[in-house]
């Protein structure tokens, strides 16, 4: 089992997703950014580590607000979405370091990008939480 966590981050309305990079497991998906724990870590250290490596900046981390595990035929993933804010909203400009496409999504379009099956659930989670 691999723990993985991701950052729900909602600002003016819409959601800050990152297309999975080249070269990993399921590439060119979509996914709310975020990645895996480490053993010594909390989640919150944790996915502020991640969101500061992929996205180059950083924010607070809040409550965790849904979870899943999801069996691909390669690995099975227990994922954690936590609610983030900006540390610095004037700084806070993400950049997609990790070369992946970087895009904000308005609740009502989220279904109309090709998530990873992990992320289906939160989808339909934020679109019924209207």
């Amino acid at each position: 089992m691999i723990h993985v966590l991701a950052a729900v981050i909602c600002l003016d309305e819409k959601f800050l997703v990152a297309t999975r990079p080249d070269g990993t497991h399921l590439a060119g998906k979509w996914e709310f950014p975020g990645g895996k724990i480490e053993p010594d870590e909390t989640a919150g250290e944790g996915l502020k580590r991640e969101i500061e490596e992929e996205l180059g900046v950083s924010v607070i981390v809040l409550d965790k607000i849904f979870s899943t595990i999801h069996s691909y035929p390669e690995k099975t993933v227990s994922l954690n979405f936590y609610r983030a804010l900006p540390e610095n909203m004037n700084m806070f400009k993400p950049k997609p370091l990790d070369k992946q496409e970087l895009t904000w999504v308005k609740r009502e379009d989220l279904f109309s990008y090709d998530f990873a099956e992990a992320d289906k659930g939160i989808i339909s989670f934020l679109a019924s939480a209207i």
